[in-house]
């Protein structure tokens, strides 16, 4: 029986601890989500990166045109979009995006050295449950809430709740107590249809910096999009069909 475990917020992730297990990064306003989004609309990989400083240096070693993203305490970064899904264009030239974040990005980098790595957000969840569900694998699931800033947040643990929720409907697996209260806490808030998200901390920020549809617009996409992003050297890529199945049964 697998073990499914969450991880609050990603100051508490042990990189060493997790090198054998499928982890899961969850950052539902904003990082993961506008990573979804962006392989949803036709980037072919994302960088997501700890700071502006290693953004912009990514970007010098770019042979083509990219899409720079990213936010610090909530606040803009000067000649970088905000990482907000709702920003992104519909028709894209450019192929690749480097997206920086106070929270996201930097429990991606902390869970680099996981076996399997992906990314979910509640627009994705269904579909990060069934990639993992479709694994021949027994490691552990670790699913790993961004968090805010050292603090819980309320999102993400719903986020991962929502996972669990999938997993369990396709198969019995064993629950730490937190996987065990995320899953009341998403079963409690799509019972409410998630307007409990609204006056999450998070989405309170969101508003006092002028990014306040951002939450509805989450909320409106919930379980909308069917992108599996997955962390392979150094980039996340959207999991295609001709390639899925092989990836199943490999690393980084």
């Amino acid at each position: 029986m697998r073990k499914i475990h969450v991880i609050t917020q990603k100051e508490l992730v042990d990189s060493e601890r997790i090198r054998n297990c499928t982890a899961v990064v969850i950052d539902v306003l904003l990082a993961t989500s506008t990573i979804t989004y962006l392989l949803e609309k036709g980037y072919e990989s994302v960088y997501a990166v700890k700071d502006a400083l290693s953004a912009l240096d990514i970007g010098k070693k770019q042979d083509g045109p990219y899409l720079l993203m990213g936010e610090w305490q909530g606040e803009p970064i000067e000649n970088f979009l905000y990482p907000d899904p709702t920003l992104i264009e519909t028709t894209v030239s450019k192929k690749v995006a480097i997206i920086c974040s106070t929270n996201g990005t930097i429990a991606i980098e902390s869970a680099k050295q996981a076996k399997t790595l992906y990314t979910s957000t509640l627009l994705n969840g269904h579909r990060i449950a069934k990639q993992i569900g479709d694994q021949e694998d027994s490691a552990s699931i670790v699913l790993i809430c961004s968090g805010n800033a050292g603090r819980f947040s309320m999102e993400d643990f719903i986020g991962a709740g929502q996972i669990v929720d999938h997993l369990m409907r396709k198969e019995a697996c064993q629950l730490s107590d937190a996987a065990r209260l995320a899953r009341d806490a998403f079963v409690h808030a799509k019972a409410k249809h998630y307007v409990n998200l609204l006056e999450s901390e998070t989405a309170n920020l969101l508003r006092r910096t002028g990014y306040e549809h951002s939450t509805q617009w989450v909320i409106d996409h919930v379980e909308k999009v069917d992108v599996v992003p997955i962390y392979k050297n150094g980039k996340i890529y959207a999991i295609g069909k001709e390639w899925s199945d092989c990836l199943l049964h490999t690393n980084k």
